[in-house]
């Protein structure tokens, strides 16, 4: 477990710049945020403009965010860092399982706090007798969205792990595994006349399934993972 908490420890330090961009990728989604959705209607030589504004790419960008650090995490250079540890596959992936866990956890709460602070410049911005339609929010459903955020950030990395594990394998994988994922997108859409792969999750109005579903695609991520880092070299201090 001491091995384990220095590596983790270690990494927070080492991918400090990692964090630190998550800053850059919510300045761009606020920009795009308060671009905004707009459509205008004739009626009778009277124009109306709806502006619409949502949150959500916020918290998009925030798991595009998150895919990138994972496979940042999987890449050769980053395990070399870990030469000067006694150290092996499993106390790596484990350690990698709680810097997964700090990132979803930083992810989350900056996202989607982010979003409620833009929710409330928008109203103040507008005026509240401009808006025609206002999503209001309970603390439940606040505490209801963090924790499907977190779950959200959570998956996306361990998608991104198994898939930076797997492209570790061999150089030709950089090409062959986004192809293989594209070809497959491409497949469920055409068989089942919807992106499964994505109404899988988004489509589910259970919280509890929803919650099944996650952890169960994360445990099997996880496996993977695991599976294609053993073909890999055992590091060795």
């Amino acid at each position: 477990m001491d091995i384990i908490k220095r590596q983790y420890l270690f990494k927070l330090k080492a991918y400090h710049n990692i964090i630190g961009s998550l800053f850059i990728f919510h300045i761009v989604a606020l920009l795009l945020s308060f671009i905004g959705q707009s459509s205008t209607i004739f009626i009778e030589h009277v124009s109306i403009t709806e502006h619409i504004h949502s949150s959500d790419i916020i918290i998009s960008f925030s798991l595009l965010w998150i895919f990138i650090a994972s496979i940042y995490v999987t890449n050769r250079a980053s395990k070399q860092m870990m030469f000067h540890f006694i150290t092996n596959k499993w106390t790596n992936h484990l350690s990698n399982g709680l810097f997964m866990i700090i990132l979803s956890v930083f992810g989350t709460i900056t996202s989607v706090f982010l979003g409620l602070a833009y929710r409330l410049v928008v109203v103040l911005y507008y005026g509240i007798d401009q808006i025609f339609t206002y999503d209001s929010l309970s603390v439940t459903q606040v505490l209801i969205t963090l924790f499907v955020a977190f779950l959200y950030h959570l998956l996306v990395f361990s998608f991104g792990y198994v898939v930076g594990e797997i492209i570790q394998l061999h150089r030709s994988f950089v090409f062959l595994v986004p192809m293989l994922l594209f070809g497959i997108l491409i497949l469920v859409t055409n068989v089942f006349n919807d992106p499964y792969m994505f109404t899988f999750y988004i489509k589910e109005s259970s919280l509890l399934l929803f919650s099944f579903k996650v952890f169960g695609s994360i445990f099997l991520f996880w496996l993977i993972a695991i599976f294609a880092g053993s073909r890999l070299e055992v590091y060795q201090s």
